[in-house]
């Protein structure tokens, strides 16, 4: 692929969007044209955070290959397993899956999470003339190869890149990649590259870290391609859904964006707390304290490493701010965001007192970070409807 279709890539990932778990152990006990939000397999660790949708109609028995067909946006989709020594490489296995298509398409090489990856955009004639894109990844588990493609109709392509760059970017291969860029943000927007220092004052101690160069592009990226695909479900009964994915998404992204400053903040004020709950109001007493600022893009979402460097932010990208931070120091998380509010709320479990939402079997004390001065467990008397909330929560 030559560096200007790389360019490509990088536009439509400017542009990109949602999130459930797909073990791609699959189809066991699944029947076809069962509509697919999570399956989970046996280890959960080769799996794809499917856009809304997905139906199975068709399936290998034995789980090897399957197709899938969206009921929302004019995508199909298929994934095929291939066990050790079966390929050489993942060039090689998406070599191998465009011929069974009979595809014509360019493909790169590249790294992801320490393995062998390789992207494609093919076209082809199934049931007319399609195009697509094809993503082939190595397990760490077997070391076999995992493949998937994504097309569309021809003049649908425009439309639908987005949406099916998000279905390749949300594949999982181990348990770290729930907390890392998607393989295609990870070909768009390389990791490494020089440190950007960060600076953050944070319960009158100035704490010294670091993002990486890209960090806020990559991820300003993600959340507008992202968006674009949340846009799709407007008019769907699966809005609700979508709308979880969409942050789940964020989430997983920036996480590891965030890895550095979430060790250096806890390293900075963990010794001066009582408990967990008093890491926790500092950090929500600090996002209290951002400038509220409405975002110049489609979204209106602020990155989390923009935030970090100094960018204006709103409530949601506050919450979710407060959610990647606090999992990282090993609390559990989850975050709220209401249609009929337009706001958003952080939530972590705590043995306080408080105002708490049930999630599960865990409650979770509601935290406002557009409100100075309001502690965990405190919330607007009128917005205490649980009902009117809806629960996105994090791996």
């Amino acid at each position: 692929m030559t560096s200007a279709k790389r360019h490509t890539y990088r536009s439509a990932g400017e542009q990109l969007l949602k999130a459930a778990v797909l073990a791609v152990l699959l189809c066991i006990g699944q029947q076809a044209s069962a509509t697919i939000t999570s399956i989970s397999g046996s280890d959960e660790l080769l799996s794809i955070d499917l856009p809304e949708g997905f139906v199975v109609t068709d399936a290998e028995q034995d789980g090897s290959a399957f197709l899938l067909e969206n009921t929302v946006v004019p995508v199909s989709a298929a994934v095929r397993l291939y066990g050790a020594g079966t390929c050489s490489a993942a060039d090689a296995a998406i070599s191998d899956v465009l011929g069974r298509f009979k595809a014509r398409g360019e493909t790169e090489s590249f790294s992801w999470r320490g393995q062998d990856c390789a992207i494609s955009s093919f076209s082809a004639s199934i049931g007319g003339l399609v195009s697509g894109y094809a993503l082939a990844a190595e397990r760490p588990q077997d070391k076999g190869f995992v493949v998937l493609l994504t097309w569309t109709p021809a003049q649908y392509a425009s439309d639908c890149t987005n949406f099916m760059l998000s279905f390749l970017d949300s594949l999982n291969i181990d348990w770290g990649s729930f907390y890392a860029p998607g393989p295609v943000t990870e070909y768009v927007y390389p990791s490494g590259g020089d440190a950007v220092p960060v600076t953050l004052s944070i319960d009158g101690k100035t704490i010294r870290s670091e993002l990486r160069e890209n960090d806020a592009e990559a991820a300003e990226g993600l959340i507008e391609r992202e968006y674009k695909v949340l846009c799709y479900y407007q008019q769907s009964k699966l809005w609700q859904e979508a709308w979880q994915r969409y942050y789940r998404m964020i989430f997983r992204d920036s996480f590891h964006r965030l890895q550095r400053a979430s060790f250096d903040i806890y390293n900075a004020l963990a010794p001066y707390c009582t408990d967990d709950t008093d890491l926790a109001q500092k950090l929500l007493t600090w996002t209290q304290g951002f400038s509220y600022e409405r975002q110049q893009t489609a979204s209106d979402f602020a990155s989390l490493p923009s935030m970090l460097l100094g960018g204006g932010s709103d409530c949601d990208s506050r919450s979710l701010l407060l959610g990647v931070l606090l999992r990282s120091m090993n609390m559990d998380t989850v975050m709220f965001v209401s249609a009929e509010f337009s706001h958003a709320l952080a939530g972590f479990v705590s043995t306080h007192p408080g105002h708490s939402f049930t999630v599960g079997d865990q409650e979770f004390l509601m935290g406002e970070t557009t409100a100075s001065g309001v502690t965990w467990g405190m919330i607007a008397q009128d917005m205490d409807d649980q009902s009117k909330w809806i629960s996105v929560e994090f791996p």
